[in-house]
């Protein structure tokens, strides 16, 4: 009973921030780890299984609201599935110690940048080439399935520095949540080891906390969505650092 609350509290937790601000999904390995006492590299492989269930609930959600531009989601695709199976590869093989420095000081980085920009008026943003959003996927496919997380902590930080509206940032990292689920699964399945039935579980409560945060982020102003935004950022990057130096 204990274990079960103790996941609906995690599951809960991560889930509306996927929704809100869509940076939770870093959060979900190291709290399985703490919780329940599993190796790190499990905990990554059931994180990203359970990252198809919040895309299935994100992408139907912001999809509702006209939120995500499919096409941008779709070449970002095309990078994301060959190298998030790739990232699989090396999670089993590779510590993530030094990656996980780069991208928790990346990350800082963009939060403190956004936050400096509240309240000035972006230029528009650029209109990427399909060459540029593969690439950018590629990079996201590969440290989402090399760190276990969803894509959203990756994406949304270069899609504002590319002056995204964060609507749209978030909206859009709803949907690579799920070629980045199923082919980091893949790659776990094959090159190390997964708990599908747990992943499962946990995907479904995270759900719940999804639609709850996506109706939060609708409903705030542009600009506190951007704040908030880069809170969560500065937030995780630090975590992130945390975690690599204990």
């Amino acid at each position: 009973m204990i274990i079960f609350l103790e996941l609906l509290f995690v599951g809960l937790l991560t889930g509306t921030l996927i929704g809100t601000v869509g940076v939770g999904g870093i959060l979900l390995s190291p709290l399985l780890c703490t919780i329940l006492g599993i190796d790190l590299h499990l905990a990554m492989a059931i994180s990203s299984w359970s990252f198809l269930f919040t895309g299935i609930a994100g992408t139907f959600t912001y999809a509702q609201k006209g939120s995500i531009p499919w096409a941008k989601a779709g070449w970002l695709s095309v990078g994301i599935i060959p190298f998030a199976i790739f990232g699989a590869w090396a999670n089993s093989s590779l510590t993530t110690t030094a990656l996980t420095v780069i991208l928790a000081t990346l990350i800082t980085f963009s939060g403190i940048n956004a936050l400096r920009r509240l309240g000035k008026s972006l230029a528009p943003a650029r209109d990427l080439s399909r060459t540029v959003l593969v690439m950018i996927g590629a990079v996201v496919g590969f440290g989402s399935a090399l760190t276990g997380t969803g894509g959203p902590v990756l994406l949304v930080p270069v899609l504002l520095f590319l002056r995204f509206p964060a609507l749209a940032a978030i909206g859009i990292s709803q949907v690579v949540q799920l070629p980045i689920a199923i082919s980091a699964s893949i790659g776990f399945g094959v090159y190390g080891q997964i708990d599908f039935k747990l992943g499962t579980f946990v995907g479904i409560i995270q759900v719940v906390g999804v639609v709850a945060g996506a109706k939060i982020a609708h409903a705030v102003p542009a600009d506190r969505l951007r704040q908030i935004v880069a809170i969560a950022l500065i937030g995780v990057g630090f975590f992130l650092l945390f975690r690599s130096l204990t």
